[in-house]
Formats: C-alpha cells, sequence, structure tokens
C-alpha cells in the first residue's frame, strides 16, 4: 500500500533541493495533529512510528518541552506506549536544567524520540538554552527516529511561528533539518491555515506543508518517502507562493486502518482478536478481487493451503499457481461471508462460495454454482499462516463433469 505514495511525492521532493548525504540519512515523521495525545483510541500513527525503528523493543523518548512538561500529558504518553512492546521514559527540561554530557547520553541511547505539542517559542528557547539542537542534530546524523505532532513536528524544519498577539504572527527559526516550513492542525484551526497562507504570501516563511490532523510526513534524510493517515479522508498540502497568489497541492495520504492496523500491531503484544479478523476480511477481499499480488504480499512464506477435498498446497508462490487455476475454470469466483470469528490468530469464517463455471471462454447462467462453505484461518506475524475450505463441492462437481462430457 505504501508504495503507491511515493507517485504522488515525486513532484514534491524535487522542490527540497538539499540532497541527503550519509551524514543525514535519519528519518523524520511528522504529525499535524492526532497520535496519543489527541487520539488515544487510536494510535495507528504511533504504532506506525515504532515500527519505523526496525526494533522488537525499541527505547522511546518523549519530549513534552513545548508544552511545558505538563504532568497529565506525560502521563497520557506513558499510557499509551505501556501497551506497546517497547521501552518509554520521558525529559522534562523546562523546569530542572540537565548537565549537557548527561542529555546527550540520554538522548543518543534512543531508538526513538517523540516531540509533543505546546509552543515551537518556548520549545526551541528551551533546547537552544539546553544545546539540545545540537545533540538532536547529532541524533538525526546517527540515524535515530526524530518524530513529533504540532510543535513537535515544526521543530524539525526552517521556519516555524508562533502564536499571535494583536492578530500579528511571527516566524520561529527551527532546527532547519528539513527545508521550509510546516503548519499542523490545517483542518481544525481556520485561523491557522489563513496565518500560514499569509506568511507565505508575504515571505515571511518559505513554502511548506499544510498538515491536517491524524496525517503524518514521513521523511528518509530531507525526501519526502510516504504520506500516511489514522483518519479516512484526512488530507496534507504542498502550499507555496505562485505569482501574486498562494497555491495549495492536495498530497492523499495512504489510509493506515484495517490491514496496515493490523500488521501495524505486531510490534505490540501480539495480534489481537480484532486484528486477525480484519486481516482474513482483508484477504477474502483479495480474494472477491482477484487480486492474487495482494493475496501474496498478505501470505507467509512457508503457508500451507488445504482445499475442500483435503489436498494441501504449501507455499505461497504454490498458492498463486493454485488460484491461477481455480480463476480459469471460474472467471468469477467469489467469497460471501455471514459470520467470522477470532480468538488467539484463529478465524473461522461461514458463509458461501459461488463461481460460473467457464465453457470455451464463455460465462452461461447455466453453469453458475452457489455452495455453503467455511474456512478457517491461522494468522502469525500480520500474516496468513494457514488456510483450510471447508464445503460440499458436488454441485461443482457435477458442473466440471458435465463439461467433460461435452468434449
Amino acid at each position: 500500500m505504501l508504495k503507491s505514495i511515493s507517485k504522488i511525492t515525486g513532484k514534491i521532493s524535487s522542490t527540497l533541493k538539499r540532497h541527503v548525504t550519509k551524514e543525514n540519512h535519519g528519518q523524520i515523521i511528522a504529525l499535524g495533529g492526532g497520535g496519543f495525545s489527541d487520539q488515544p483510541d487510536n494510535l495507528l500513527l504511533d504504532e506506525y512510528i515504532l515500527l519505523q525503528t526496525n526494533k522488537a523493543k525499541p527505547k522511546v523518548l518523549f519530549l513534552p518541552t513545548a508544552g511545558g512538561d505538563h504532568e497529565d500529558y506525560i502521563a497520557k504518553f506513558y499510557r499509551a506506549y505501556k501497551k506497546f512492546n517497547c521501552i518509554p521514559t520521558h525529559l522534562s527540561l523546562s523546569k530542572k536544567p540537565i548537565p549537557f554530557r548527561k542529555l546527550e547520553q540520554m538522548v543518543l541511547s534512543q531508538d526513538m524520540i517523540f516531540v509533543g505539542g505546546g509552543s515551537p517559542r518556548f520549545l526551541m528557547q528551551i533546547w537552544r538554552k539546553a544545546g539540545l539542537d545540537r545533540i538532536m542534530k547529532k541524533a538525526w546524523q546517527q540515524g535515530i527516529l526524530l518524530s513529533g505532532m504540532s510543535a513537535g513536528a515544526i521543530c524539525w524544519f526552517e521556519d516555524g511561528f508562533k502564536n499571535p498577539k494583536d492578530d500579528i504572527w511571527r516566524r520561529v527559526g527551527c532546527l532547519g533539518f528539513l527545508e521550509g516550513s510546516f503548519c499542523p492542525h490545517y483542518d481544525k484551526r481556520g485561523e491557522l491555515r489563513k496565518a500560514y497562507r499569509k506568511m507565505i504570501s508575504s515571505g515571511e516563511i518559505d513554502s511548506g506543508y499544510g498538515v491536517q490532523d491524524g496525517v503524518a510526513l514521513h521523511f528518509h534524510g530531507t525526501e519526502l518517502k510516504y504520506i500516511v493517515s489514522s483518519s479516512p479522508g484526512a488530507k496534507a498540502f504542498y502550499v507555496k507562493k505562485a505569482s501574486f497568489r498562494v497555491i495549495e497541492k492536495e498530497l492523499k495520504p495512504a489510509y493506515l486502518g484495517i490491514l496496515n492496523e493490523s500488521r501495524i500491531a505486531q510490534i505490540g503484544t501480539g495480534v489481537t482478536k480484532e486484528s486477525s479478523i480484519e486481516i482474513v476480511k482483508e484477504y477474502i477481499k483479495c480474494i472477491n478481487s482477484h487480486d492474487l499480488d495482494g493475496l501474496l504480499e498478505m501470505t507467509a512464506d512457508d503457508a500451507v493451503f488445504i482445499d475442500s477435498m483435503g489436498i494441501n498446497t504449501t507455499g505461497k508462490y504454490q498458492m498463486r499457481n493454485a488460484w491461477d487455476v481455480l480463476l480459469t475454470f471460474f472467471p468469477d469466483y467469489s467469497v460471501e461471508v455471514k459470520d467470522i470469528i477470532g480468538k488467539n490468530g484463529t478465524v473461522a469464517v461461514f458463509g458461501k462460495a459461488r463461481g460460473t463455471l467457464a465453457t470455451d471462454g464463455r460465462i452461461l447462467t447455466e453453469n453458475k454454482f452457489e455452495i455453503p462453505a467455511s474456512w478457517t484461518a491461522s494468522v502469525k506475524n500480520g500474516m496468513i499462516e494457514k488456510w483450510r475450505v471447508y464445503a460440499d463441492n458436488e454441485p461443482v462437481r457435477k458442473l466440471i463433469e458435465k463439461y467433460r462430457s461435452k468434449k
């Protein structure tokens, strides 16, 4: 799913003129809003970020500086991240200074850093005073994943802005790891969108990204690679000045729900009942759309498939050959789900299988079949490991015998 995102970011990446070097190869994931602080019941973005560390149990550092290191904010972080298989910790910098060497050692020992929302101006003041701006650059160069939402996303860019006094918005100079500017909450706070466009129009800040809540921009080095969302329909925009007006180019994210939600959840406590069921539902969607590439993507390399006659097929590529044969005979084959239940990674599906036997390239109504059927699936690490079919194939056999008798 994520591979398709690179197509819509091609033109944008051409505006990022700074080249990626061996010294700045880290990842940055910038959220317009959402995540554990805004959407505690929807942790798709947090799960996505954790997954990008490529660590079985990543060390995660939360920096709530922009929010004044508020205790409630810190408690939210721990409530969310203790659900995952990670090692969460935090640093409060605004209330008590931390010696530079100790701070550097703490930050550079992490796999992932998440910066919370609040005031970009206050965040940059505290970080520069503590020397954390220099430490963050080193962390980025060493490949530690940097992330954050709202002010915690703005900080990675060149241009930020502070909340207005007397309706006057002012630029805030940020870390500058990424070119241009970033505006969060692009859907929820109309005054932000209006002010952002105005500052770009006046030249006070450079072109950049307007990002709605629930959307994240994923950069490798300085190149925008992926755009993902935890909310269907959420969007991002590339905002720039063209001649005498400001224009917005819509960037459509890939939604992390259903299948991706289930896969990403593997970094947590394992496959849940709900995620296993969602994986099987998505698998059946691929069956019904005859998406063999999609089936392969969801299938473990050594998966076992057992048809209704007890014949075993082992391996996902052998499975594809079997599907090719089936769909040659029954080009409109589909599955109808009536009920689905799951427990501990095992899912049972009850419904019907239907299709039409193709004869001489024709699909005739008289060759249709519809039979009660059930399926069991074993799901492990977000993949189908075993798929078994239970059905009375007598109607199908009669159709095939009828066809052969005419040959």
